[in-house]
């Protein structure tokens, strides 16, 4: 998701409130030929995957001539509100991405269908995957779909600024933050940040209105890019367990908060809320375009994003670590069936095929997400060095401390109280504490 996209997942968890789903019983509109050829409809969001796709696709039905895939393309802005529309008439597509901020509620609704029938059937093997992507959609003993790619957030720098600066990129991946004078992080991006007359935020006549360089640039319409990982670095935990209770009130997330504020508003060292989390504000790879910033903290899945604007002028460093050490948001996607499909045999045979690593390592040679099967990260690594950029540390993230997406059924009502309080937050409008106790008392009181 790109940070226009993530700011979108608020107006369709909004449509999600507003639109009852109603429990799939009914049927895809896929169809049949005359010669008994399937056709299945399958949805995704992504243009930039849909090259590679295709072509995962086109051997898929070499092996499977009598079954048809047809893709459907809707932006991330319009994806959520068609899908949901499409179950509540039952005219779904019959295999659609998923993301973990909707799984439970369409879990609960009954329009996801259980794979647990099929893997055994097929003696499939889930060991290949990672343990932690496939749990993410696993519920009551029931698996709901099969990891498709993986993300975490790093830090994307501009290797132009950051060499004028005097830094390295092993010095960016290991810099620390703290709650009281904010740690080295702090000073490096004090280095980055500069005004108009040349003087940095920690010079004397630094001028806090004028600044033609910052240091960092953070957007997120829920935490997943900035202050959930500055969580996860403080020892936050969102719930109290899966499916539980939000605990986004306690200190460590108060904490977390409060230094991702400090940021903008007390050291100045990052791009103000009013540029970046605006409705129609920049997106993170538009910003390192424009200069505005030499680092930004952006998930995996904004990589082409940067190659296309930067030309390999850009690298990737670990996030820094916090007062109780390094973390980031770990998330993925997976394939699921819908549970109205007319051809859920056909459909269970497409969803298979794409969490299969033959279909994987096709996606994988495209560059665009990191597989959902972990022995074919290197293969993607190996992809982007040969674009002279070196992206592993997203992958040394993954294998370290990190956060899940949270699971819950109040996800819609927590990703519009969020935006709302947490913008007023970053224009220090709002206490990073009462923002806090508003959001978690509201979500959980949405928990059904």
């Amino acid at each position: 998701m790109s940070a226009a996209t993530r700011r979108a997942l608020t107006a369709a968890a909004t449509g999600a409130l507003l639109l009852g789903l109603t429990t799939a019983c009914g049927s895809s509109d896929s169809g049949t030929s005359s010669d008994g050829t399937v056709t299945l409809r399958y949805a995704m969001w992504d243009a930039v995957q849909k090259p590679a796709l295709q072509k995962s696709i086109d051997a898929f039905e070499k092996q499977h001539p009598k079954i048809k895939v047809k893709i459907e393309l809707n932006a991330w802005a319009q994806y959520w509100s068609k899908l949901q529309t499409q179950m509540a008439g039952r005219t779904a597509p019959d295999v659609f991405w998923d993301h973990v901020a909707y799984f439970p509620q369409f879990a609960q609704q009954g329009v996801l269908t259980d794979l647990t029938p099929y893997i055994k059937a097929d003696k499939l093997n889930t060991s290949i995957y990672d343990t932690k992507l496939l749990a993410g959609w696993q519920q009551n003993g029931k698996q709901y779909g099969l990891p498709k790619d993986w993300d975490t957030i790093a830090q994307i720098y501009n290797k132009s600024m950051l060499k004028t600066a005097g830094l390295t990129q092993d010095q960016l991946s290991n810099l620390s933050w703290n709650t009281t004078d904010g740690g080295t992080f702090v000073k490096a991006l004090q280095k980055l940040t500069i005004d108009a007359g040349g003087k940095h935020p920690n010079q004397a006549g630094f001028d806090a209105k004028h600044v033609k360089q910052y240091g960092l640039a953070l957007s997120s319409a829920n935490g997943q890019t900035d202050w959930w990982d500055a969580a996860t670095q403080n020892g936050c935990k969102l719930q109290d367990k899966q499916w539980g209770k939000w605990t986004i009130n306690q200190p460590s997330c108060v904490q977390a908060v409060q230094f991702i504020q400090d940021l903008r508003l007390k050291y100045h060292v990052a791009v103000p809320a009013s540029v970046t989390n605006t409705p129609n504000g920049a997106a993170l790879p538009q910003v390192m375009a424009r200069k505005q910033a030499a680092v930004v903290w952006d998930g995996s899945w904004d990589l082409n994003a940067y190659q296309s604007s930067m030309k390999g002028n850009f690298g990737v460093a670990e996030l820094p670590s916090g007062p109780v050490g390094k973390g980031t948001v770990y998330n993925g996607l997976s394939n699921a069936l819908y549970a109205g499909s007319k051809h859920p045999k056909e459909a269970w045979e497409l969803v298979k095929w794409l969490a299969s690593e033959e279909s994987q390592k096709i996606i994988v040679s495209a560059g665009s997400v990191w597989p959902g099967i972990p022995t074919l990260n290197q293969e993607f690594v190996d992809v982007w060095q040969k674009q002279g950029v070196d992206v592993s540390a997203f992958s040394k993230e993954a294998a370290g401390t990190t956060m899940g997406y949270p699971l819950t059924t109040s996800s819609a009502t927590y990703n519009v109280k969020v935006q709302d309080a947490f913008n007023q937050v970053w224009l220090g409008q709002q206490s990073p504490q009462k923002a806090a106790d508003s959001v978690n008392e509201e979500s959980n009181a949405a928990i059904k």
